[in-house]
């Protein structure tokens, strides 16, 4: 039986996706008990808002109803309504605890509906304004864990552990055991998101597991057990992970948490999966855990369980089962617009399709799956940019407040200065004269100072303004960069399939799997290295030599290539944008040699590197790019590469001080006939700029 590809990697990320919608919606529940689900509790809360009077009390009194609307009513215009006029609010006062708490609130009620960056920026602006005032603690360890969590659903694993460790340094330095516990449980659940550290994790979960038991906390328990239990699954162990779900089930029969149960079974469901033992037991578990979400009205969990059971039968080996499944899971995802879902159960059909042999159909749902997949990443970018332009406005709305503030202090002064004047007339009226002198005197020196702090200002406002313009445009030339990215044609990786599947079907099989371990080499390091700004350049010359080795086995064999100067041991430290050199290859090999009359058809990569610069050559004995009399026709290839690459150059040397030229050269003889074409790219001081800005050679992603 044919075995996707894919698989693997799906499993993984689906384990992780669970992890976090069980610990939102475990928040959520929790969150449900403090605040209660009764009209009559909103209405209370609006009364007590419209009838505050003094102003800092009414922006705590905005801040409690805009969680209270969330909690039991779920309108988002009014909830986001009254926690942005909490924050004007707030900074109206010139209050800095309460715009932190302001700004906090708003961050979570962006969390609460999955838009982590913009919830981001609000956390981490929120703890750096009173990470070092006299304040009471608690505010910072909250604020603290809530950009942790926030980063860490962001998957900005670095910014998350940052946060979680100053919080739990708070909570140390004031032994508060309950933020001890949540800030070690979530540098667990971070560490156990960093390839290479998942090791250091079970020591956090055991400490935060601790703390709750002392504290008596049985949810804070349960969610250790969880998350202890998760990580024996993704190691393996599962003996382990089985005994910690155990006692997770039965802490949750104790608490008669219906919620818990239900969570509990799915996890005995996966761990059954995923060691691939008794897949039945796995079966009951799962549909154990889908009537307890039933019970709840949790139709996105249910959808969820229906993936898993698609899985269980698909590995099973029972293919239509494992169809039903996914149908039925699509068809409450496509109720639900939840495109990562529906992305994920359209790619599993395409799997059955292929073990069924109907590779039309497979081929069909793949397609359709990458829409998905791409609607998704479009979506997050725009929201990226959403967040940007949140930031942006904060800052020049924080900027304008304080410049009024600065205005109010000083017509203040001016006033003052008057009512003093007045008095000294008042006092002294036999030396009118000389009073006035003096009056004129200081008021001169008044208005001079006036005059050099109000240009001093407009100065620090200006350049305030111009760095505030200049941040903003870079990270939106950053974004557009994700975005470009995103527009790659994919019609390689269907014809490199389709080219294996004519090797099975024509009985190649060595041929067939020597080609399917070079395309899966190579799709590993396309998705591993699409997440960096930059790779080296012997990464890219690796990505090149496997794209070249999957050309050359699907046409004839008069096409070769040659990689030379790959033994400069500075190829390590020349960086690259990823994917850089592929458009070139594809045009060199699709538009010059295919359609060249020469039995021998060559095409050649040359590295040349000094101090100043890198040059890589690539070269064709082709048909050229003027040659109006080919001999062989071939079908146009519509490619997007060169425009891509066009773009991402552009917009490479407008933000990075390295920069990257190419130029196309038209190789001909003495007679002007076409000798095949040469293409020079050139990079300049790659190595120096990304050797001494470190913090440049990636980006984090979502």
């Amino acid at each position: 039986m044919k075995q996707n590809i894919f698989s693997p990697l799906l499993m993984v990320c689906n384990i992780k996706s669970i992890t976090y919608s069980l610990l939102a919606l475990v928040l959520l529940c929790t969150s449900n008990e403090i605040f209660g689900q009764s009209n009559s509790r909103i209405d209370s809360l609006k009364k007590a808002f419209e009838n505050e009077t003094n102003d800092s009390l009414k922006v705590l009194s905005e801040i409690n109803l805009a969680k209270g609307i969330h909690k039991m009513q779920h309108d988002l215009e009014s909830e986001y309504f009254h926690a942005k006029e909490a924050v004007d609010r707030a900074l109206r006062i010139n209050d800095t605890v309460l715009y932190a708490r302001a700004l906090d609130n708003l961050g979570l009620l962006y969390r609460y509906h999955q838009r982590y960056d913009q919830a981001l920026s609000l956390h981490t602006r929120a703890f750096e304004l009173i990470k070092d005032k006299d304040v009471d603690p608690i505010f910072k360890m909250i604020m603290g864990n809530n950009a942790g969590v926030a980063g860490r659903y962001n998957h900005k694993n670095d910014t998350a552990f940052l946060y979680y460790m100053q919080a739990l340094k708070i909570a140390e330095d004031v032994g508060n055991l309950k933020n001890i516990a949540i800030s070690t449980n979530g540098i667990g659940n971070t560490l156990s998101n960093i390839p290479g550290r998942e090791n250091e994790a079970l020591p956090y979960f055991e400490r935060s597991l601790k703390a709750q038991q002392e504290i008596g906390n049985d949810l804070g328990v349960a969610m250790n057990y969880l998350s202890i239990s998760d990580y024996y699954i993704v190691k393996g162990d599962f003996k382990t992970a089985n005994e910690y779900l155990k006692k997770l089930l039965k802490l949750n029969q104790d608490r008669n948490d219906e919620f818990g149960i239900a969570i509990t079974y799915e996890y005995m469901g996966i761990s059954k999966l995923k060691e691939g033992k008794d897949l039945d037991k796995a079966v009951t578990y799962f549909q154990t855990s889908a009537d307890g979400y039933k019970s709840l009205k949790n139709i996105h969990r249910q959808a969820e369980i229906l993936t898993h059971l698609g899985n269980t039968y698909l590995k099973k080996g029972e293919l239509n089962r494992a169809e039903d499944y996914y149908k039925e899971s699509l068809q409450i995802s496509k109720s639900l617009n939840a495109l990562g879902m529906i992305s994920t159960n359209v790619l599993k059909l395409s799997e059955v399709s292929e073990q069924k042999g109907d590779y039309k159909s497979a081929l069909s749902n793949f397609k359709l799956s990458q829409v998905y997949k791409d609607s998704i990443n479009i979506n997050e970018q725009n929201v990226k940019i959403e967040a940007l332009t949140q930031e942006y406005n904060l800052e020049k709305k924080e900027s304008h407040i304080q410049f009024l503030e600065k205005d109010k202090a000083l017509q203040q002064v001016l006033l003052n200065t008057q009512k003093d004047e007045l008095k000294r007339r008042q006092v002294i009226t036999i030396l009118l004269a000389v009073a006035l002198g003096a009056i004129l005197i200081i008021f001169l020196m008044q208005y001079r100072n006036y005059r050099i702090r109000k240009t001093a200002n407009e100065r620090l406002n200006q350049a305030e303004k111009e760095k505030m313009v200049t941040i903003y445009e870079r990270n939106l030339a950053q974004a557009e960069i994700l975005v470009t990215r995103l527009q790659i044609n994919p019609h390689f990786i269907f014809n490199s399939l389709n080219a294996i599947t004519y090797l099975i079907q024509s009985e190649q099989n060595c041929k067939a799997i020597e080609y399917l371990g070079i395309f899966s080499h190579y799709t590993r390091m396309v998705l591993e290295t699409s997440k960096q700004q930059v790779i080296s350049l012997q990464e890219e010359l690796e990505l090149a030599e496997n794209y070249l080795k999957l050309e050359e086995n699907r046409f004839s064999n008069d096409f070769k290539y040659v990689i030379s100067g790959i033994e400069n041991p500075d190829l390590e430290d020349v960086l690259i944008p990823p994917l850089l050199i592929q458009p070139f290859l594809e045009n060199a090999i699709w538009h010059g040699l295919l359609a060249s009359p020469r039995k021998k058809k060559l095409l050649s990569i040359h590295i040349e590197i000094d101090e100043n610069q890198t040059q890589i050559i690539i070269d064709d004995n082709g048909a050229g790019r003027d040659n109006k009399n080919k001999i062989n026709t071939i079908k146009s290839h519509n490619s997007m590469g060169m425009g891509i690459i066009k773009e991402r150059i552009e917009l490479y040397n407008k933000t990075n001080e390295g920069k990257i030229n190419y130029k196309i050269i038209d190789k001909k003889d003495d007679e002007g006939k076409p000798l095949g074409t040469r293409i020079i790219l050139e990079l300049y001081n790659t190595m120096d700029y990304f050797r001494n800005h470190p913090s440049k050679m990636s980006v984090s992603h979502a």
